[in-house]
């Protein structure tokens, strides 16, 4: 009976272990070896910038201060707030600093808040210019992010360009270690999918499509910028994740507000892939028949596989003292070793956020409309400048 529990422990952690790490390894080699294989010119197209915000006041003029010093001509930027109904005096804010620059742009209430995806939407059928930039309220560009971006847009292959995720300096602690190393790894991991083809996870802090293959998002799905990715992918285009189209965004420095962020995000990245998932069996490039299916997997089946493997490790151990003492030992050497500390950790946290996040989806809680977490919430006095990742 043990052998047989031993020889199902191995193909389970083989499949829940190994896969993703085999993918990881594999993608990386892509990553480094590989370019994104697209004619890039640089171009100055009208851009309307959709930016929804609900109780910004805290964030919202340095938003708007970062978006117009952004090296782009202003007069060809029309700067849309699509505004969820903010009680904090967001609009107002936004509107004195938009009229004082002179800025071509529109404020969109709604009298009661429905969720992001709903206001992308109100401010997509107002957009004036073929080219949309999302971006999100909290979320400060490096200069040049904008003209980096519209570089690759300027190829007709690509339908969808967003960046990468630049930490701030000043971080410290366990809990924001590991999301450094967790993106880190998925930075790399974004980039080189882009470079096979596409990724199908996108960064709402700063994402440019064309409105003529998006003119409106699904707002039942939470991941209004994964959907407009997956959506691109199904029209035949590329969804790319750039190098040099970098961002800051505020990470909580709690694990109580970094499991809430991770938990939100989980959820809704899994209602756009649940959404697309015909995308699988497309099977007709690289995309559908590797990249998505493995995506798919890591999301979605292998955090099922947690709990699985969990209790086939605890039964082992309660039955054979050998295999106890070796599985001991190597958690011992994993806790003594501070980077097998943080890789073990996040392996631990994404899992537990993710199961917690499927379990909350089947219960029908899309978490469409969210509670802010305030240690986010940074005033510009106090806002971190970002790091720029090697």
């Amino acid at each position: 009976m043990t052998s047989l529990l031993l020889i199902v422990w191995l193909i389970v952690g083989g499949v829940h272990i190994g896969a993703p790490l085999i993918y990881f390894g594999l993608m990386r080699r892509v990553g480094a070896k590989r370019d994104y294989n697209i004619e890039q010119k640089p171009i100055e197209p009208d851009v309307s910038v959709i930016i929804p915000t609900y109780n910004e006041a805290p964030v919202i003029a340095k938003k708007i201060a970062n978006l117009l010093e952004n090296n782009y001509p202003l007069d060809k930027l029309e700067v849309i707030i699509t505004d969820g109904g903010s009680k904090d005096g967001t609009v107002e804010i936004a509107r004195e600093l938009l009229e004082r620059r002179s800025v071509r742009a529109r404020i969109l209430t709604q009298r009661e808040r429905r969720g992001k995806s709903y206001g992308v939407n109100v401010a997509l059928s107002a957009a004036k210019n073929e080219i949309i930039c999302l971006s999100d309220a909290e979320c400060m560009w490096e200069k040049g992010a904008l003209h980096n971006a519209l570089k690759y847009i300027s190829d007709p292959s690509i339908g969808s360009v967003t960046g990468i995720h630049a930490l701030s300096g000043s971080a410290e602690g366990l809990s924001l270690s590991i999301e450094g190393s967790y993106r880190s790894i998925y930075r790399m991991l974004r980039v080189a999918e882009s470079k096979l083809h596409s990724t199908p996870v996108a960064e709402a802090e700063i994402q440019v499509f064309r409105y003529s293959d998006v003119k409106k998002v699904d707002p039942r799905v939470g991941a209004d910028d994964t959907c407009i990715a997956l959506c691109v992918v199904e029209k035949g285009l590329r969804a790319i994740a750039a190098e040099d189209v970098m961002f800051f965004d505020p990470t909580p420095g709690s694990w109580t507000g970094r499991f809430r962020q991770k938990f939100r995000r989980g959820q809704h990245i899994l209602q756009a892939f649940l959404k697309h998932s015909r995308l699988i069996f497309r099977r007709r490039d690289i995309f559908s028949s590797v990249i998505f299916p493995m995506e798919f997997f890591i999301y979605v089946i292998n955090p099922l596989l947690f709990p699985l493997f969990l209790v086939l490790t605890v039964t082992l151990m309660a039955t054979n003292l050998l295999l106890a003492l070796l599985i001991a030992g190597a958690l011992a050497v994993v806790a003594a070793v501070p980077g097998l500390r943080t890789a073990f950790t996040t392996y631990l946290t994404n899992n537990l956020t993710m199961l917690a996040a499927i379990i909350q989806e089947a219960r029908g809680n899309k978490q469409l409309v969210w509670t802010k977490i305030d240690e986010t919430r940074v005033s510009p006095e106090t806002a971190e400048p970002p790091v720029i990742p090697s």
